[in-house]
């Protein structure tokens, strides 16, 4: 592996920005940067960004799509010293507040929007919403004016001030903010350094044998913790291209493929199956991919022979989450497939890893199942104004992932749950308690429990049990209006089943397990 590097995201990019000066590093819909016009527009990104007064340690929130002017963005904030806390293009209205007020943003650079969601018009309504939110920026592709001043008709601040800010940024200096479900309703803000974040991406791009030849799909949002480390800072680490497909659309995404000869193709289960299950599948030229990340969420072992089977390339099972900077362990591409679809390999290089009694926090032996937790590179800051899910979750520098395993004789991690009673769709977490929370507020719900149900497409489907004594007729109708006006489309359950009573402990606890078990049967599910 590489050796670890206490740098800066500004001189990471720099350097390679310098290094490999002519080669392409952004493909987006026909339009190509090479590094030398990414620096330029990365730093001309950071000047009139000094020009609105962001400064070290601002919170800077970017709610954009994945494309140039978001990459620009990220990097010209890490270089003056910024943290740029990165927004779900699913949010609804209240979930953006809600993140933009936890979080401290006080300048939000927003793009056109996503699916139904339009950022400018929420970002309308919301300013009056937010004091601390001093203004809104408008970062996106689309010419219309939506109202909002342009990052572009910002005057630059000068060089000798660029310089001065990327002077006063520290590797140990926080860097991104990104947002995470627990147990509890609200997702919590993760903060990663500078140091984090520039090794996990050096770190992945060398566990994929990745060189400047390959050309990186870029499949999954920017927000997202995978996209960041496995494709983003994977790339610029040995000046790589990144491909971006127009939209994420499974037709978008072969074409890119096919068209962009991409090698480097690395996303969730639910999307590798939606490619590989269309009509036309054949089509479709992918002769060039090689090797990508499978991760995000389980997935089960035929799929895998037949997603490896059809894209012809080679797909690497890995274990990350968003509190480890996303990579913490990954098989490699030489193993043969029987141990890449058995496993998700040894932890990392510089990473301790030790399997623990959930109780106890005491180390088990090999082949005992506990929870998994880490040391290294590569453990979050902590949790942002949030001390008391820090320590429970940071101890004496160990992570304590919630996931459960074990480990095998030759060190390799096999999964075998989680502790924390995640739903994960498509590579989503998701926190039962959001859901609940907004069902509990409903009249006729006396009591609910939101859990995963099986899903041969996305792994889990969201389902929501209740318990209603009085039943009102247009109870279900009424909830799915209201999640449909709160949630991101990926939370609104898919099911809804009513139940005289949940299975419960000694304690009055649900038995999840046995809910689980009942309800997939009571729908039909495997």
């Amino acid at each position: 592996m590489k050796e670890l590097v206490n740098i800066t995201t500004g001189k990471f990019f720099d350097d390679a920005c310098k290094l490999y000066e002519d080669r392409i590093a952004i493909n987006y819909c026909g339009k190509k940067y090479s590094y030398k016009d990414f620096r330029l527009n990365v730093d001309g990104f950071a000047r009139r960004l000094l020009s609105l007064g962001v400064k070290r340690g601002d919170h800077v929130g970017i709610w954009c799509e994945t494309e140039p002017n978001a990459i620009f963005a990220l990097f010209a904030l890490s270089k003056i010293g910024a943290v740029a806390c990165m927004l779900g293009t699913s949010l609804q209205k209240e979930g953006l507040i809600d993140l933009v007020v936890r979080s401290d943003v006080n300048l939000l650079l927003i793009g056109s929007g996503y699916k139904d969601v339009k950022f400018p018009q929420v970002a309308k309504e919301i300013k009056d919403d937010v004091p601390l939110l001093r203004d809104i920026i408008f970062i996106g592709e689309e010419p219309r004016d939506w109202g909002f001043k342009r990052l572009d008709s910002i005057k630059e601040a000068s060089e000798e001030e660029l310089n001065k800010a990327e002077a006063l940024a520290k590797p140990e200096d926080t860097s991104l903010i990104l947002y995470t479900s627990g147990t509890t309703s609200a997702p919590k803000c993760v903060m990663t350094s500078h140091y984090n974040r520039v090794n996990s991406g050096i770190q992945q791009a060398e566990q994929i044998r990745a060189t400047k030849e390959d050309i990186f799909l870029v499949a999954m949002p920017i927000f997202h913790c995978f996209c960041l480390s496995v494709n983003i800072f994977a790339s610029i680490a040995v000046g790589a291209c990144l491909y971006i497909p127009s939209s994420r659309r499974t037709v978008d995404i072969l074409s890119a493929i096919s068209m962009g000869k991409c090698t480097v193709f690395s996303c969730v289960p639910t999307l590798f199956h939606a490619l590989i299950t269309r009509p036309d599948f054949k089509d479709w030229d992918i002769s060039s991919l090689r090797v990508g990340y499978i991760g995000g969420s389980a997935c089960p072992k035929p799929m895998f022979y037949q997603i490896e089977e059809k894209l012809e390339m080679t797909l690497i099972s890995s274990l990350g989450q968003t509190e480890a900077t996303a990579g913490l362990t990954s098989t490699k591409p030489e193993d043969p497939i029987e141990l890449r679809v058995d496993c998700v390999g040894p932890f990392f290089e510089y990473v301790q890893g030790k399997i623990v009694d959930i109780q106890t926090k005491k180390e088990l032996a090999l082949g005992m199942t506990g929870e998994i937790a880490i040391k290294g590179y590569n453990v979050m800051q902590g949790y942002y104004k949030n001390e008391e899910e820090t320590k429970k979750t940071l101890v004496d520098g160990w992570l304590y992932t919630g996931d459960t395993g074990f480990l095998d004789g030759d060190g390799n991690l096999h999964l075998t749950g989680r502790v924390k009673e995640l739903i994960i769709r498509g590579g989503e977490n998701i926190s039962p308690a959001e859901i609940e929370n907004i069902a509990l507020r409903e009249k006729g719900v006396d009591s609910c429990k939101a859990i995963g149900v099986p899903s041969e497409h996305y792994g889990e489907e969201v389902c929501l049990c209740i318990v209603s004594k009085s039943k009102p007729k247009d109870l279900e109708e009424n909830l799915m209006k209201k999640f449909k006006e709160l949630l991101p489309y990926y939370k609104v359950p898919k099911y809804t089943v009513f139940v005289d009573e949940f299975p419960l402990t000694a304690t009055g606890k649900v038995q999840l397990g046995e809910l689980k078990k009942c309800i997939a049967e009571k729908l039909g599910l495997n």
